[in-house]
C-alpha cells in the first residue's frame, strides 16, 4: 500500500496544539472555514486514499486521539456499512416503497447471517469475492431458493451502486446467476380460504380479512392491495394498478367486493376520527388501508407480519378442532382468483401473455369427451 504523509509545521495547526509531532498519524488540520481536524485513511474496498473530518477546531490533543482511535476501529468498509450508505443515497430514495421494504428485509438477513469468522455483514467488502457471494446464495438456498434469489438481487444492487460511486474497486456479485425456482402451483381450496378468512376476522388485524377479499376478487398482489386509494374507486368498478408488467384493468363491482370496499373505508374513517386526523383533499393521497396505531398508510411488511401471525393462529385452531387446513400464501389469493375466473382470464388478470397466465391458472380444465 502506498504511504501517505503530510509535512507537519506549527504554522498549519491551531496555537493550542503545542507539539504537532504528538498527533496521530495521518491527521492534519484543514484551515478552511472555521477549521476542522481531518484524518487520511486508506479505503481498501475502493483502493484509494480518502479524508474525513474527525473533530472540530477546538479539539484538544486528547480529544483528537480519541476521535482517531474511534475512526481506526471502524475505518474498514463492511457490507453492513456499505448497505447502510446505499440506504441513504439518492438511488435508494428513487425506489418504490415496496421495493425498499423488501430490500430492508434482505439487508437484515444478510448482515445477520453467521459465518465461521463472524457474520456476512461484518466482513470487510475488500475480502468479498465471487466465491463469497456464491457461497451466500447457495447457503440461503438450503432454506428457500426464492429468498436466496431476492437477497442475491439486493447484494447485486448494493455493489453495483457502490462500484458506480467508486466506493469499491470491483463488483464481486457481477456474473452470479440466480437459481432456478419452479413456479408455485398451489391452489387455495374454498374450505381453506373460508377457514383462514374467519380466523382473520376474529384477529386483531382489522385489515386482513378485507385485504384477503379484495386480493382474491380482483386477482391482486399484496403490494397492489396496499397501493389502493380513493382515486381507484370508479362508478363501474375498482381500478387495479398492476405491477411487474401486467396491464391495469377495472374489476366490476359485485355485492361481495362492494362490502369489502365499504368496510375498509368505514374503518379508515373511524381511525381518522378517533385520532382527529383530517382526511387529505386529493383522493390519490387517501390510502384505503391505514394503521390503527398511527393513521398512516399501511406498508407491505405490516401485512406480511399480520398474515404470518394469522397463519399460526389458523394452524393452532385447526389442530384443536381436528380438521385439515392447508396453508396458503397471500400471493396464492391472486392464483386462486385467476383460476376461479370465468371468461377471458388473461384480460381479467392483466397478464400480457399466455406464459404469465399459466403460472396462475393452476386447475386442469374440465372438457367433454371426444365426439360430443
Amino acid at each position: 500500500m502506498k504511504k501517505r504523509g503530510r509535512t507537519r509545521s506549527s504554522d498549519n495547526f491551531p496555537s493550542h496544539i503545542k507539539d504537532p509531532s504528538k498527533l496521530p498519524s495521518h491527521t492534519w488540520f484543514n484551515k478552511s472555514g472555521a477549521g476542522k481536524w481531518m484524518l487520511d485513511f486508506y479505503d481498501a474496498a475502493a483502493g484509494k486514499w480518502r479524508s474525513k473530518r474527525i473533530a472540530g477546531p477546538l479539539a484538544t490533543m486528547a480529544e483528537i486521539w480519541q476521535a482517531f482511535d474511534a475512526q481506526e476501529a471502524k475505518s474498514e468498509t463492511t457490507f453492513k456499512s456499505l448497505s447502510l450508505d446505499f440506504q441513504n443515497s439518492l438511488a435508494w430514495r428513487d425506489l418504490a416503497r415496496s421495493t425498499q421494504d423488501d430490500y430492508l428485509g434482505c439487508h437484515e438477513k444478510i448482515i445477520n447471517c453467521k459465518t465461521a469468522s463472524g457474520s456476512f455483514g461484518d466482513q470487510p467488502v475488500s475480502k468479498w469475492s465471487v466465491g463469497t457471494v456464491r457461497s451466500y446464495r447457495d447457503f440461503r438456498a438450503e432454506e428457500s431458493r426464492s429468498r436466496a434469489n431476492k437477497e442475491l438481487s439486493y447484494i447485486k444492487r448494493v455493489f453495483s451502486w457502490a462500484y458506480e460511486y467508486e466506493k469499491v474497486k470491483d463488483n464481486p456479485a457481477k456474473g452470479i446467476k440466480k437459481l432456478t425456482v419452479a413456479a408455485r402451483k398451489h391452489y387455495a381450496e374454498d374450505d381453506d380460504y373460508n377457514f383462514l378468512l374467519q380466523v382473520a376476522k376474529d384477529s386483531n388485524y382489522w385489515y386482513m380479512p378485507i385485504a384477503m377479499e379484495i386480493a382474491y376478487l380482483c386477482r391482486m398482489r399484496l403490494a397492489e392491495v396496499v397501493d389502493l386509494t380513493d382515486a381507484d374507486e370508479r362508478p363501474e368498478g375498482l381500478y387495479i394498478r398492476r405491477r411487474k408488467g401486467s396491464k391495469d384493468n377495472i374489476t366490476e363491482w359485485n355485492p361481495r367486493l362492494e362490502n369489502a370496499w365499504k368496510a375498509a373505508k368505514d374503518m379508515r374513517s373511524k381511525i381518522l376520527a378517533e385520532k382527529r386526523i383530517p382526511p387529505r383533499i386529493k383522493p390519490e393521497e387517501r390510502p384505503i388501508f391505514i394503521s390503527e396505531r398511527t393513521g398512516d398508510r399501511l406498508v407491505v411488511s405490516s401485512l406480511k407480519t399480520a398474515k404470518a401471525r394469522i397463519d399460526q393462529q389458523a394452524i393452532k385452531k385447526a389442530n384443536e378442532l381436528g380438521i385439515e387446513f392447508n396453508h396458503f400464501t397471500f400471493h396464492d389469493l391472486k392464483r386462486k382468483g385467476v383460476t376461479d375466473t370465468t371468461g377471458n382470464k388473461q384480460e381479467a388478470s392483466g397478464h400480457r401473455n399466455a406464459s404469465m397466465l399459466n403460472i396462475y391458472d393452476v386447475k386442469p380444465s374440465l372438457v367433454r369427451p371426444a365426439g360430443e
